[in-house]
């Protein structure tokens, strides 16, 4: 078995940036590049099927393999070298400044060309939500292009015969689907799909692991198609949302007092209290 599964690299939400600080290299150490948790989880997905397989695979068979493949990041080499340290088995790294990848479409289109320049696949992970272009369109617009059955949010995955059962969210309930192997499925950031903690075996592969990097040529794409002329969305401004915050003490009178202050206060400035 063969699994694809695509992430993409943020900055960590721990860092103290401002607005377009968040994309200039230049102030931004590699510790503060991170996997996309959400990404992490379609990762997660990945590794369990592939445990999966391999414990009940046959003695001459070949075991599952999953690659990792990134396109969105700063220095998305970091992102697939811990993606090896969680277990996967190798990545692929794609770099080139003509791909324009804030148009979920065209981010779609650059996966397709990855899935046909790799050959062979039988299921492709990715996150819910792209969460550097806070888009959840990329999943069903893939899995469109591509013709495969696809289940969107994923919860938890069963192997069966032939394929994969799977449950996933509905608005006020859930559904269970079976899809066949070859097949697109993002998942949530459901228990199930909790990221694993990298291994010292992991991180000693991951060191050691050769990551080749593709171009927009190397995927038969050119600007025209992938390049920011072809975006249909584009972005117009990035910048930092400050949320000024008034703040007051109250210093006067018995405890009792000052509580009743404070609620008539809180009650002024319509803060509500409770669930």
């Amino acid at each position: 078995m063969k699994i694809i599964v695509f992430i993409d690299q943020i900055v960590s939400t721990q860092v103290k940036l401002q607005g377009v600080d968040f994309f200039d290299p230049s102030k931004v150490d590699d510790v503060d590049l991170v996997i996309n948790p959400t990404s992490k989880n379609a990762i997660e997905g990945a590794l369990k099927l592939k445990n999966t397989f391999d414990a009940e695979k046959e003695e001459e068979e070949e075991g599952a393999k999953v690659t990792a493949v990134c396109v969105r990041g700063l220095k998305p080499i970091k992102a697939l070298r811990e993606a090896i340290a969680m277990g996967c088995t190798d990545a692929i790294e794609i770099a080139d400044d003509t791909l324009y990848t804030e148009d979920p479409l065209l981010l779609a289109k650059i996966y397709v060309g990855a899935l046909e320049k790799i050959g062979d696949f039988d299921l492709v992970f990715l996150s819910a939500e792209e969460q550097s272009s806070s888009s959840y369109a990329v999943g069903a617009m893939l899995a469109e292009k591509l013709g495969l059955p696809s289940v969107l949010y994923a919860e938890e995955i069963e192997n069966i015969d032939g394929g994969f059962r799977v449950g996933h969210v509905l608005e006020g309930g859930r559904k269970i689907v079976e899809v066949p192997q070859k097949a697109l499925i993002s998942t949530s950031d459901s228990q199930y799909f909790t990221p694993r903690y990298t291994s010292m075996k992991g991180i000693l592969n991951a060191k050691r692991a050769v990551i080749p990097t593709w171009t927009a040529t190397d995927l038969g794409l050119s600007a025209n198609v992938v390049g920011k002329e072809a975006a249909s969305l584009q972005q117009v401004s990035l910048t930092n949302i400050v949320i000024e915050k008034e703040s007051y003490i109250i210093t006067e009178g018995e405890p009792e007092e000052m509580v009743d202050n404070l609620l008539s206060k809180l009650k002024e400035d319509e803060v509500k209290l409770g669930a």
